[in-house]
């Protein structure tokens, strides 16, 4: 039997003190250099599925049961000491808000390159090298002046991108992103999502959290459709689009066609527009 990157299996998540149900039997996979979107409704849990593999949901708070498997092990089974040299190295997280991602008062350079030298034991001008590069390679023109400012002097998009070079520069083999354009506007999602193509051109396997069908159609891959914390429909991204079995996906697909009409168009999905 074949060994995905990333397996999760009956996995279920409740709030310890009411026992309510916010995840229920969620089973996916995902494969190095593949893609998989979740998409849905605000509380449908699929930011509650993201921090459960990223170990960001709290024991107190939440009850997680099933098994997250990633490279074949269970991260909800290992040692802290294990899942801190795979947090931040192996797997990367991509957060919602850019703005908040980084520490203020320190430049953006300094903290890239610690969280390298933390995760590779690299030199400090290997290092500077890899984190230039990977800047470069998110689509910052000028690395070096990007490495010099603090948070405060760049804009969210060049932020945004900051933290996916990070992942770049890492060689994370899981990128997972939580609704990481939603404070971009058109231009800066296109490059945002352009730059975890890339990542996933290099055999990076990425997991997008969004509401926004433009950026699912520009990103492309699989498609996974929650609702009430349940799995209603999966397929490709144009598949689901232009051909939704389920009477929830539907519903959402004529909303986000009715917006787009209203907006000026609905834009063909097999064009990868956004």
């Amino acid at each position: 039997m074949k060994q995905f990157l990333l397996e999760v299996e009956e996995l279920a998540i409740a709030l310890t003190r009411s026992n309510e149900q916010k995840v229920c039997d969620l089973s996916f996979s995902l494969d190095a250099g593949k893609s998989l979107i979740f998409l849905g409704e605000s509380g449908c849990g699929k930011s509650l599925t993201c921090k459960a593999i990223t170990g960001g949901l709290e024991k107190k708070e939440f009850r997680v049961s099933g098994s997250i498997r990633f490279g074949g092990e269970n991260l909800l089974a290992l040692s802290k000491k294990r899942l801190c040299g795979i947090y931040g190295n192996e797997i990367a997280l991509i957060m919602q808000n850019p703005m908040t991602a980084f520490n203020p008062s320190e430049r953006i350079g300094s903290q890239m390159m610690r969280s390298i030298r933390l995760h590779t034991g690299e030199h400090r001008k290997t290092a500077f090298a890899r984190c230039e590069t990977s800047l470069r390679e998110a689509g910052l023109d000028d690395p070096v002046r990007v490495m010099r400012a603090y948070p405060f002097m760049l804009s969210g998009g060049m932020l945004q991108r900051a933290m996916i070079a990070l992942a770049l520069a890492l060689r994370a083999r899981l990128i997972v992103a939580d609704e990481p354009t939603t404070a971009l506007d058109v231009a800066h999602q296109r490059e945002a999502i352009d730059a975890l193509r890339r990542l996933r051109d290099n055999g990076a396997a990425i997991l997008l959290v969004t509401h926004d069908f433009a950026v699912a159609k520009r990103l492309g891959g699989e498609m996974m459709v929650m609702k009430d914390g349940r799995m209603v429909e999966r397929g490709t991204v144009e598949k689901v689009l232009w051909d939704p079995k389920a009477a929830y996906t539907r519903a959402l697909v004529a909303a986000s066609r009715l917006h787009s009409v209203q907006d000026g168009g609905w834009e063909d999905a097999r064009s990868g527009s956004c």
